[in-house]
C-alpha cells in the first residue's frame, strides 16, 4: 500500500523512554524510534517522571527516536504543562496518539482535539479494560466510561494488543468500536552471553494484579523447590504496602533463604538478570500483554505465563508454559520444570529467542502501524 509521503504523528504521554515506570516507557519508544527510521515525524510529549536529574526539562530535544519534551509539573496526574504543549503540537499533526485511557491528560486531549482540531486519533487501552483494573477507582472510571461512550467513541480507534483486550473494550465501550489490534512489538536486543544461573525470575511492577503472593506460595507448595539448589528473584520496587506483604509472606513461609527482593532494576543489571534466570514467571491475574516475557524470550529465557494472559504461544512454540495462576497449578508447573533434564530444558530454550525475533521485532512488523496510520490519516478509518 502507498503511503504519503511524510506523516506527522504525535504522543502525548505520562511518562517516556528513558524512564522506567512501566512497559509503555518502552514498548511506545521501540514504535516511535521505528517510525522514525521509516521517515515518520514523531513528536513526544511527556512528563519528567522517572527521569534522572541529568536530563532536560521543558526544552525540546532532538534524538534519534523522536523530537521530545520532558515537561515538568507541580502535578503528575494533571499535568498542565505536557497539554498545554501538546495542544501547540497538535495543529501540525496528522495523528494523536494517546496512551492510557484513564490518564486524565489523555482524556482531556481527546475531547479538546474533538472541540478545536478533529485530527484522527489512536487511543492505546493499555490494560486499562481489564476488569481487575475497572475495579479499582470503579466510580471515576465509571464516569469516564460514560463520557467516552457519549461523545468520542465515533471518533477514535482504540488499540489493542490481543483478543482479550479487544473484547474488554467491546464490553466496556459497545459493539461497535473501531479496534486497531496490533501486538506491542519491541526493538529485539543483542543477546547477553553468559551462563544459566539456578534461579527462577519475577521481573516488573510490584502490584496486587500480578499474583506474587501466589508465586510465592506455590514455591512452599512445590515438592521439589526447597532441596533443588534453585531460588527466586522478585525484581522491582517493593517499598509499597503490596511488597511488604510479600516480603511478611516469604517470612511467614520460611523462605528467606531462597526468595530474593533485589528492587529495581533496568538497563544491562535487567538485561542480565533476565538472560541468567532459567525461567521467568509471570503468575498475572491480567496482562493486556505482559512485556517482560518477550523480554526473556530475546535473552533466550523461557517462560511460565499465567493462563490470563495472552501467551499461549509458549505453548505452541515450545518456549514455555502457560498455566492456571493459582497456586497448586503453578507449584505443579514449577515441579515440572525444576526436573526437566538437561537436554529438555535446552530444547526448548532454543525455541526463545527464534519466537522473540520472528513474532515481536518491531522493526520488521513497523509496516503494519505505517498502514494504520495512513488509512486513518486518509479518512479510512472504517478499515483499521
Amino acid at each position: 500500500m502507498d503511503r504519503p509521503s511524510k506523516l506527522n504523528i504525535l504522543f502525548p504521554t505520562g511518562s517516556f523512554y528513558p524512564a522506567q515506570t512501566g512497559g509503555p516507557d518502552n514498548s511506545v519508544y521501540w514504535i516511535t524510534k521505528a517510525l522514525m527510521q521509516q521517515g515518520v515525524q514523531v513528536s513526544v510529549v511527556s512528563t519528567d517522571r522517572g527521569l534522572s536529574p541529568a536530563i532536560p526539562r521543558d526544552k525540546w530535544l532532538d534524538q534519534d527516536f523522536a523530537r521530545i519534551i520532558y515537561t515538568k509539573n507541580r502535578i503528575h496526574y494533571l499535568p498542565l504543562k505536557l497539554i498545554g504543549c501538546a495542544l501547540r503540537k497538535l495543529r501540525n499533526a496528522d495523528i494523536l496518539h494517546l496512551t492510557m485511557i484513564f490518564y486524565p491528560a489523555s482524556f482531556l486531549m481527546a475531547i479538546l482535539n474533538q472541540l478545536f482540531y478533529k485530527k484522527p486519533v489512536v487511543w492505546s487501552i493499555r490494560g486499562d479494560f481489564d476488569p481487575h483494573m475497572m475495579q479499582r477507582s470503579s466510580w471515576k472510571k465509571r464516569l469516564i466510561v460514560l463520557l467516552i461512550r457519549r461523545w468520542l467513541k465515533k471518533k477514535v480507534a482504540f488499540h489493542a494488543t490481543c483478543d482479550a483486550e479487544t473484547q474488554y473494550a467491546k464490553n466496556t465501550l459497545g459493539n461497535d468500536i473501531k479496534v486497531l489490534q496490533l501486538t506491542n512489538y519491541m526493538e529485539i536486543p543483542d543477546p547477553i552471553e553468559g551462563k544459566k544461573a539456578p534461579y527462577l525470575l519475577y521481573l516488573g511492577r510490584i502490584d496486587s494484579k500480578k499474583a506474587i503472593e501466589n508465586l510465592i506460595s506455590a514455591l512452599d507448595r512445590s515438592k521439589y523447590f526447597r532441596k533443588s539448589g534453585f531460588g527466586l528473584k522478585i525484581a522491582g520496587d517493593y517499598g509499597s504496602p503490596y511488597g511488604r506483604q510479600l516480603a511478611d509472606l516469604t517470612d511467614q513461609l520460611q523462605l528467606n533463604d531462597q526468595v530474593e527482593f533485589v528492587g529495581h532494576a533496568s538497563g544491562t543489571h535487567k538485561q542480565k538478570l533476565l538472560a541468567e534466570a532459567y525461567f521467568l514467571v509471570m503468575p498475572s491475574h491480567t496482562e493486556n500483554f505482559g512485556i517482560v516475557v518477550a523480554e526473556a524470550l530475546a535473552q533466550g529465557t523461557p517462560a511460565i505465563a499465567s493462563i490470563h494472559t495472552p501467551w499461549q504461544i509458549l505453548e505452541t512454540k515450545r518456549a514455555g508454559f502457560w498455566v492456571d495462576n493459582q497456586v497448586e497449578p503453578l507449584a505443579a508447573s514449577l515441579d515440572h520444570i525444576l526436573q526437566l533434564s538437561a537436554e529438555e530444558y535446552e530444547s526448548i530454550r532454543q525455541n526463545t529467542r527464534p519466537l522473540a525475533v520472528e513474532t515481536l521485532d518491531v522493526h520488521a512488523n513497523i509496516g503494519k502501524w505505517l498502514e494504520a496510520y495512513t488509512r486513518l490519516k486518509t479518512s479510512l478509518p472504517d478499515k483499521v
